[in-house]
């Protein structure tokens, strides 16, 4: 097995490896706990907002943040408004567990005050962020992550090893490219990619401007006019035709014809009486 990792620009987070490693937890509360710390620090969170962000449903979810709270890594807190009145219930978000246990005595940071409630604004000017961040990766995918979101198939060791081949040949753009032209095609396999890039490299084209150009000759050439080729002899037999005078006499026709029908009605004749 191997773990093919991408380059880290923009769209990462640190996270401390202990909780990952906690026995306790089931894969599921490890999976909730590392989304809720790649969030930012004053992210509100609640149960209900949480349940639309995956598909477990609230039960589910609600089963996961007790798991947590169990575990120590998460904290109830009931908010009050600035009457004093009791409001909605906020979770807290440790990294480690031993954090959970102490108590938030003092003068809590705005950040994490169990008393104030954040600005309605916070979580949606978060999340159209997180909205145009999603479009920025739609728009830089990896090749695995094209093969993979296309519908190309399992990604076997063998295709992967092909993948890193082409990629020393031409760039990632380029590559995506050639996916790109087999899912037009509706010709969902590698074998088909490696096609397009074999013939890319036979006439030597090395980048987009490159092949972008080609593709546009090719185009243009499928488009000139199509002229039928006529044989020279079919035209020269259709002229002889039409200049040979007609020779049938087609009064004499007519006489025969007309005679023929006597005689049988003659015959006709003599085998009644």
């Amino acid at each position: 097995m191997a773990i093919y990792r991408v380059p880290k620009k923009g769209n990462f987070v640190v996270l401390d490896k202990g909780f990952l490693n906690d026995a306790r937890l089931s894969w599921k509360a490890k999976g909730l706990l590392a989304y809720m710390l790649s969030l930012p620090d004053d992210w509100s969170f609640c149960i209900a907002d949480l349940a639309t962000r995956s598909k477990c449903g609230r039960e589910a979810t609600t089963n996961i943040v007790k798991e947590l709270i169990q575990a120590g890594y998460l904290q109830k807190e009931q908010a009050r408004t600035a009457k004093g009145k009791f409001d909605k219930v906020e979770l807290f978000v440790f990294e480690a567990p031993s954090h959970a246990a102490l108590p938030l005595t003092g003068k809590p940071s705005a950040a994490l005050s169990p008393t104030d409630k954040p600005p309605l604004l916070t979580n949606q000017s978060l999340n159209n962020q997180l909205l145009k961040r999603n479009d920025n990766e739609q728009e830089s995918l990896t090749v695995y992550q094209f093969y993979e979101q296309h519908g190309f198939g399992f990604r076997s060791a063998h295709i992967t090893n092909q993948m890193h081949h082409w990629l020393t040949i031409f760039s990632e753009e380029v590559v995506i490219y050639a996916m790109k032209l087999a899912v037009e095609n509706n010709v969902l396999r590698w074998r088909y990619v490696e096609k397009i890039l074999q013939n890319w490299q036979a006439k030597q084209l090395k980048n987009m401007v490159e092949i972008q150009a080609d593709r546009q000759q090719f185009q243009a050439s499928k488009r000139g006019q199509r002229r039928e080729v006529v044989p020279k002899w079919f035209d020269q037999r259709h002229q002889q035709q039409e200049e040979q005078p007609s020779t049938i006499d087609f009064a004499a026709e007519r006489q025969k014809i007309l005679a023929m029908l006597e005689s049988v009605k003659e015959k006709s004749k003599s085998t009644i009486n």
